[in-house]
């Protein structure tokens, strides 16, 4: 077997102490230009290739940033996912994927363990509205550890950790006034308000929109349903069943939407024709469907690249807004 090559071996090849090689994989400027040379030298050479966890360890600090994200199994946070991963690589950083399962406890538990893991940073991506004991204890990661914290979807800027959220409220307002204007009313609101800051804020964006236009909120016409697919088929079913009249319906998520969909169709019913409806997030599928799903678009790209800039320059960091607010472009489609 090939003998696994370290930093001794480096140092006889290139004759400097072992010390010297540290420093020089470590990046310390008290390094002569010669030593440096040899030791780089030495290195391609020998093919050798630095412990990285091994370094972080030595230097109190990993190069692991750990994405903790609400519900892996929502489109977009697979999509959001793997543009972080891609901007973390420009940096040469790691990333640590925990699914949090909208669970407070799995989420205290993780950063109840983040010290001993010497992270390199966290950014929780979630729609969930977090509990203040676990709001605090990212805020003394920040605080007390100097550890950079990124929220992604939820603003934590009040607490003093950097947010990337949309504008949800404003996209709900102006597609819902536009389902007013388009199709008349009622249009009826389908999506998580309770335990979601997301949610609550796209529900905002509804009451807003019908106050605008002089219209009451009919307590038959919302519908608090988890995002999912099952979720949004069985509350439109179901009103479908009681007789509830709706002409549109704007739902909190695609998923939401597109589950309304299959309800509409089981039911006989036409897209846009005798129902209208609008989702938001602009997954994947929402352009496949039949009919196709007009929608509020989301750039896991501008997420990700935001984060990248910050992550990338922390002395402007230090004077970066708390909150960065990013707009949804409407996304016109079929089904409205």
């Amino acid at each position: 077997m090939t003998k696994k090559m370290g930093i001794l071996d480096v140092a006889r090849r290139a004759g400097v102490s072992s010390a010297s090689v540290s420093r020089v994989l470590s990046g310390q400027p008290v390094v002569s230009e010669e030593t440096q040379a040899k030791v780089l030298a030495a290195i391609a050479d020998l093919g050798f290739r630095p412990n990285q966890i091994a370094q972080g360890l030595r230097r109190g600090r990993t190069t692991t940033i750990a994405l903790l994200v609400g519900d892996i199994e929502q489109g977009v946070y697979a999509s959001l996912t793997k543009e972080i991963q891609l901007a973390l690589e420009k940096l040469g950083l790691d990333l640590l994927l925990y699914n949090l399962g909208h669970s407070q406890e799995r989420l205290a538990n993780i950063l109840a363990r983040a010290d001993s893991m010497h992270l390199h940073g966290i950014v929780i991506a979630t729609s969930d509205t977090l509990s203040p004991e676990n709001i605090g204890l990212l805020s003394s990661k920040i605080e007390e550890q100097q550890l950079p914290v990124f929220a992604i979807g939820l603003s934590l800027h009040d607490y003093g950790i950097p947010s990337i959220v949309y504008d949800d409220r404003e996209a709900v307002a102006r597609s819902v006034d536009f389902l007013l204007r388009t199709y008349g009313g009622p249009v009826a609101y389908l999506g998580r308000i309770g335990g979601s800051a997301a949610g609550a804020e796209r529900f905002r964006g509804y009451e807003g929109a019908l106050a605008a236009a002089g219209m009451r909120k009919a307590p038959e016409l919302v519908w608090d349903a988890a995002f999912r697919y099952p979720a949004g088929f069985e509350s439109v079913r179901r009103a479908l069943s009681e007789g509830i009249k709706f002409r549109a319906i704007q739902a909190g998520s695609d998923e939401l939407a597109l589950g309304a969909i299959a309800a509409i169709h089981a039911q006989g019913l036409k897209i846009p024709d005798d129902i209208a409806i609008v989702g938001i997030g602009n997954v994947e599928s929402s352009a496949y469907y039949t009919p196709s799903l007009t929608t509020h678009g989301a750039s896991a790209e501008s997420i990700a690249k935001t984060l990248l800039e910050r992550l990338d320059n922390r002395e402007a960091e230090k004077s970066a807004p708390l909150l960065t607010k990013l707009s949804r472009p409407f996304i016109r489609r079929a089904s409205a």
